[in-house]
């Protein structure tokens, strides 16, 4: 089997844990070592040259919707110049097809957390990053009265929702608020479209039923989707219907979304190179 290396550019991102640690941990568990065989590759911002210099195939994996940013033609060109393309869900893979006409490997994100016991309270969680915060703003007038923990790694984002908690994302904090927390809130604005679930498969994982906007990756989670506030309402008013179906999701997760099946899919990709 070639050698693989996955490049992991800040551990404080999602995306470099999920699209580049855990895979490489997942792959060196069945013996694939890390080398300079095949570079799998992600986000944007470096120079191309540098960075592939002395592999002999490059996979190029995207995560993002960047075609109407100022990134887009540097994804673009990436996707052209790589062996190979991956990315984390259906709705990204027909994106690339459209912008750059390549086929792409669809390996969806792993989970990462511990699986935690079912439970809900009034307590709800939003966790993220600033820039997709702005999906809260619409929400934020519903939700007032009620006891909200924005945990984000820009605390000056939270003027997007005043009046709740607001907390510095760091992995212990993530721990604590999640232990906490009795629903998770994920509003989306439908721009991302292309997105994966991580943040529900998250959610799932810890034992916390998350209440979502619509997201095609969403779909076959069996979380709530819709309404944010109306969610909230009907999963307090149904408690012991949520416990159900989260201990389904999380048999659901377990199976699908596995670092184990994951890596397995990495590897099927890679042997075709």
């Amino acid at each position: 089997m070639k050698s693989v290396t996955f490049r992991v550019f800040n551990l404080t991102w999602p995306s470099s844990r999920l699209r580049a640690a855990i895979p490489q941990r997942a792959l060196a568990e069945v013996g694939v070592r890390q080398g300079r065989d095949v570079l799998v590759i992600g986000k944007h911002g470096w120079d191309w040259d540098v960075e592939t210099c002395g592999y002999k195939r490059i996979v190029y994996d995207v995560c993002d919707s960047h075609w109407s940013d100022r990134w887009r033609d540097e994804v673009i060109d990436y996707c052209g110049r790589a062996d190979a393309v991956t990315c984390n869900s259906h709705v990204m893979a027909d994106e690339i097809k459209a912008h750059t006409g390549r086929d792409a490997w669809i390996i969806p994100d792993p989970y990462e957390a511990p699986e935690g016991e079912p439970r809900i309270n009034e307590r709800l969680l939003w966790f993220g990053w600033h820039w997709n915060a702005q999906a809260l703003q619409p929400w934020a007038p519903k939700l007032v009265g009620r006891d909200v923990t924005i945990l984000i790694d820009n605390v000056d984002a939270h003027e997007l929702a005043p009046g709740v908690r607001v907390v510095p994302w760091s992995p212990e904090a993530m721990d604590a608020e999640f232990e906490r927390a009795g629903l998770v809130i994920l509003p989306t604005d439908m721009r991302p479209k292309a997105k994966s679930g991580n943040r529900a498969i998250e959610s799932i994982r810890r034992g916390v039923f998350p209440i979502c906007g619509p997201l095609p990756a969403y779909a076959d989670l069996g979380v709530y989707i819709g309404d944010i506030d109306r969610g909230v309402d009907w999963a307090l008013a149904n408690r012991g219907e949520v416990l159900k179906r989260i201990r389904a999701a999380q048999e659901y997760v377990r199976a699908e979304y596995n670092p184990a099946r994951i890596g397995r899919l990495w590897r099927a990709m890679l042997d075709t190179l």
